[in-house]
């Protein structure tokens, strides 16, 4: 999926971006890349974990309903237990762990796109 995308980046981003010559698009593509539940719950001690936690922030501020949030925790905990079955305590399958945790994440986008259609 390709989306253009419009945003109105505040004085302090736009500074920052100026004073170290950084790209707004290479900026947020890079972050775009690394938001991956698979990712963050393979990767516990992984830096690239930020931008992941600032989506779950997002949603946290998001006024969405109970029922709604409450269809996604089966495939959360799903995906959590996969991953985490993969992974030992040195962390050496972690690849593997996040390949097993995307596949989650496929069935549920089925799932839930289906359950949209109707």
């Amino acid at each position: 999926m390709k989306i253009n995308v419009t945003i109105d980046p505040p004085e302090d981003f736009s500074v920052l971006c100026d004073l170290f010559r950084v790209e707004p698009q290479a900026f947020l593509q890079k972050f775009v890349d690394r938001v991956s539940f698979p990712f963050y719950y393979s990767q516990p001690d992984g830096d690239e974990r930020w931008a992941t936690l600032f989506f779950l922030h997002y949603l946290a501020q998001q006024e969405r309903s109970e029922k709604e949030m409450e269809q996604h925790e089966p495939f959360m905990n799903e995906l959590a237990d996969v991953v985490f079955k993969q992974l030992d305590s040195s962390h050496k399958n972690a690849a593997k762990a996040e390949l097993a945790g995307r596949k989650v994440m496929k069935q549920w986008h089925k799932l839930v796109m289906a359950k949209r259609g109707k």
